[in-house]
């Protein structure tokens, strides 16, 4: 965002917020997001979790992700005066992203903002704790993004703080609550039921070990692109031939030719669902290939192999920045630099591939807290914000 821009977002939604607080808050709660146009895993999650508690609760949404031509620039303009106007009327906001009503508008008294982030465990860093030219990404609003915020709810006290830093708010204003997403994993029977239903969806699976090659991206905004350059087809065609990969890319990035490096289509890859969330489609993986995806702190819940493509780590460890080196004792998986590397890990007699269970039940209950409470984080969530809503409405009687 320029300079320009940010002035007149800030001249035309200070002016909406100024209106909207002449009018009395709403015992109720805000769902807001920039990301996409329907809620994600961790605010639906909550959502569940606070009409299974207070049916009669009101719940609003608002939900619009971020445009860069001009029209929908304008478009994403009109959807803020109506989310500063929501954001000033309710009692609590959650959000799981950067959003620019909470860090341009003054926070109302006796309001809630709470951030819930959209990935669990702390990988790559983010937001203010970002490193090199990624700290300066977001322009002229540098200095306000990830403002607002009244509390921030992480998966594990091991990872508190690094969300204070990313934030910049107090370390007891962080608050780990378990994951709000994906503790499905961890029961067996749950990830059976869900991998014959997926099986039923993509039928070319079955009877398959299944490597789900799912890479993330670099850069930000318009500039996102994926780097993972082992191709997809260059695996496929070398493994065993009862192995199938399944592609699955990041939603706000398509896999194509070009950035994964693949030269055919061999028939041995089945493209899923973009849309899907990751960890959704991970009972129906053996292995799963990345690189940076925090989605391996809920694939470690699995205790299945894990290989990460991070040959790039001591550049990627500059800009952005890592908080888990994939490098260090601390990380999981097994580091792979080619498409023979891959396939080595998985077929090799003694492969480094082989699944340290203790190794990974560690990391998972570090990242995402104690096996046996990970079922409630999103009710523990849900706890929190009720109890935002009666204290604030109390103090502001």
């Amino acid at each position: 965002m320029t300079a320009l821009e940010l002035t007149l977002t800030r001249i035309v939604l200070g002016a909406v917020a100024a209106v909207a607080r002449r009018l009395p808050v709403r015992r109720e709660v805000l769902f807001a997001s920039s990301r996409d146009r329907q809620l994600g895993p961790q605010l639906a999650a909550i959502s569940a979790a606070l009409t299974a508690a207070d049916p009669s609760l009101p719940q609003r949404k608002q939900l619009a992700p971020y445009g860069y031509g001009l029209t929908a620039k304008v478009a994403y303009l009109l959807h803020l005066i109506g989310a500063t106007w929501s954001l000033q009327r309710a009692r609590v906001t959650v959000i799981d992203n950067a959003w620019l009503p909470a860090h341009i508008t003054t926070p109302r008294a006796g309001c809630s903002v709470i951030q819930v982030w959209h990935a669990e465990g702390a990988y790559k860093r983010f937001g203010h704790a970002t490193r090199g030219a990624s700290s300066d990404v977001d322009g002229a609003l540098h200095e306000l993004i990830h403002s607002g915020y009244s509390d921030a709810l992480v998966s594990s006290e091991s990872v508190r703080p690094a969300y204070a830093e990313a934030f910049r708010m107090p370390l007891n204003h962080i608050h780990a609550v378990g994951p709000l997403r994906g503790a499905w994993l961890a029961n067996s029977a749950a990830v059976d039921l869900r991998k014959t239903t997926l099986l039923a969806r993509y039928p070319e699976l079955s009877g398959k070990r299944v490597l789900l090659y799912a890479p993330t991206f670099r850069g930000r905004g318009a500039q996102r692109e994926t780097q993972l350059t082992i191709s997809p087809d260059a695996i496929a065609a070398a493994l065993p031939h009862d192995w199938i990969v399944a592609i699955k890319a990041h939603p706000l990035v398509p896999i194509t030719a070009k950035s994964s490096g693949a030269e055919s289509t061999s028939g041995r890859c089945v493209t899923l669902s973009a849309a899907t969330p990751i960890d959704e489609l991970f009972p129906i993986a053996d292995a799963l290939f990345t690189d940076y995806s925090s989605s391996i702190f809920l694939w470690s819940l699995l205790e299945r192999p894990l290989l990460l493509a991070v040959a790039d780590a001591d550049a990627y460890a500059q800009d952005p920045g890592l908080f888990l080196d994939p490098r260090s004792s601390d990380s999981i998986g097994t580091r792979v630099n080619s498409a023979q590397e891959v396939v080595a890990a998985l077929t090799a007699v003694g492969s480094s591939a082989a699944v340290d269970q203790a190794r990974q039940r560690a990391f998972a209950e570090r990242y995402l807290g104690p096996r046996d409470a990970l079922a409630d984080g999103p009710q523990r969530a849900a706890a929190m914000i009720l109890e935002r809503l009666d204290a604030k409405r109390t103090n502001a009687a």
